[in-house]
């Protein structure tokens, strides 16, 4: 058994191939996480560009047997073992990779290993725990049943998603029903000029979502890179800002059609494949994604979901979040009030010897 770390065309689309083959035939996996792993593995966004990146591979022969991504920005004073993947079984080679990532963690002078982090909050965390009897939602992660396991001496820091039926949403803001949300005025996205207004997003990201757990700071572009592919498929009111009463944004809500329910599951799709599903299969989408909230005030916050329920309107039977640390409790009690339980739960996972006694 070899373990090693290096970085090469060759190689990433070695590991490209272990994930298709690795999920080919899931029926509750759909690749579009792909363009986010994309994104890092090939360099395709500044933010890629300033990580240093290593592909780990453990092979037994010629047989890939666990893999990830080792991901060091220093703006976050970690190791990131970021697209882990595994066979089934293979506890001694997911412990030689995971020494591996100790030892690449020294030499670039992080002071701990986080599994689980794909490079930036922005394009995904989370090892899937528990939910794995649903469709993966577009810009959720997915994994298989058994990698926890892979991870459970260790310290965890566990998120979850959401999801409703959208009646109970629209039921409880009639109860809701606040005037201070009155004094807050919405204006939707100007795609025309959709750099600019993914920029006024990060801004407010950086005033307001920072102070997430394991958050560090963006540059400019930072969610036009990401966005940018989207837009096709987006319109104004999609990006939603709040304004106060002197006009200034002081919140945002960005949301999605759930793209995946209209694809096929179990294998590698194209963005030629999303386009033509968006033109002739988009009715099949029963799911709206509350994909990213920030506001300075609880009254932006009303404010924004209420504009969304409405924008929505009775068009998607379902609403789904992205994720929210458990440890977030204001968030989270928001979450649970809105949605109920959580419906998927997700780890993040530290190696730096600090395992559960």
């Amino acid at each position: 058994m070899t373990a090693s770390s290096l970085y090469n065309v060759k190689r990433a689309k070695e590991f490209k191939k272990f994930r298709a083959e690795l999920y080919k035939g899931d029926a509750n996996y759909v690749s579009t996480s792909e363009f986010v792993l994309d994104s890092l593995l090939f360099k395709q966004t500044e933010f890629a560009c300033r990580c240093a990146t290593e592909i780990a591979t453990v092979c037994e022969g010629e047989t890939v047997l666990a893999q990830a991504l080792f991901i060091y920005n220093p703006r976050l004073p970690y190791l990131q073992v970021a697209f882990f993947d595994a066979l089934e079984n293979v506890q001694d080679a997911v412990n030689a990779l995971l020494r591996l990532a100790d030892e690449r963690a020294v030499h670039y002078g992080a002071k701990r290993v986080v599994i689980g982090l794909h490079g930036h909050l922005s394009y995904g965390v989370g090892i899937l725990t528990d939910g794995f009897d649903y469709v993966n939602s577009f810009d959720s992660l997915y994994n298989k049943p058994y990698y926890a396991e892979y991870f459970k001496e260790f310290e965890c820091v566990t998120l979850s998603t959401y999801r409703a039926e959208k009646s109970r949403l629209e039921e409880i803001l009639e109860c809701k029903r606040s005037r201070a949300s009155d004094k807050i005025s919405i204006r939707y996205a100007d795609m025309s000029h959709f750099a600019e207004e993914t920029e006024v997003m990060r801004r407010l990201c950086e005033q307001t979502i920072s102070k997430t757990y394991l958050w560090f700071p963006t540059d400019e572009g930072h969610f036009f890179e990401l966005m940018k592919d989207m837009k096709p498929f987006l319109g104004c009111k999609n990006l939603i800002f709040a304004l106060d009463g002197n006009g200034r944004e002081i919140g945002f809500l960005f949301w999605h059609p759930d793209y995946n329910r209209m694809l096929r599951t179990g294998r590698v799709c194209s963005m030629a494949e999303i386009a033509a599903s968006y033109v002739f299969k988009r009715s099949r989408i029963d799911t709206a994604k509350l994909n990213a909230v920030g506001s300075l005030s609880y009254a932006a916050t009303l404010a924004l979901i209420e504009e969304f329920s409405f924008i929505t309107g009775k068009k998607f039977k379902y609403v789904e979040t992205n994720f929210v640390w458990d440890n977030n409790l204001p968030s989270r009690r928001l979450n649970e009030h809105f949605f109920g339980a959580a419906h998927r739960k997700y780890g993040v996972y530290f190696t730096d010897g600090n395992k559960k006694g």
